[in-house]
């Protein structure tokens, strides 16, 4: 009786940790493609010259987010991805800084990409499990 409240109690903790883990996850997704598709638009609508204020605030406020949250994620996933994203960053600001509309919106979709290969990676589905 003993072993089957403890799976039991078990069983429970462990949903419950899986289900805190798929909300946190999702929420960070969801947020990171919504602050990457801001990012997006302001620079689409500074299109003349994006190394204004508006966008440099834009993609402070992107970064801040990502630092904060970088932390916890490397807990979900590969060093590696997060790398990548940090490099995307360092783009995303030099391209700014030289006023290089193309590539800050290349790296821009690579954020928003990597935001995609989160959802796949971190998400719940069977290839994660094993």
């Amino acid at each position: 009786m003993k072993r089957t409240i403890s799976i039991i109690i078990l069983t429970i903790i462990l949903i419950s940790f899986a289900t805190f883990e798929e909300l946190f996850i999702q929420n960070f997704i969801s947020t990171l493609k919504n602050k990457a598709e801001q990012v997006s638009i302001v620079i689409n609508k500074n299109e003349e010259n994006i190394n204004t204020e508006e966008v440099l605030k834009s993609v402070d406020n992107l970064k801040v987010f990502w630092e904060d949250s970088k932390s916890t994620i490397c807990y979900f996933t590969n060093y590696e991805k997060i790398k990548s994203i940090d490099e995307s960053f360092v783009k995303l600001s030099t391209s700014i800084k030289h006023n290089d509309m193309s590539l800050a919106s290349e790296n821009i979709a690579v954020i928003k990409d990597y935001s995609e290969f989160f959802k796949y990676l971190m998400g719940f589905n069977l290839n994660t499990l094993f």
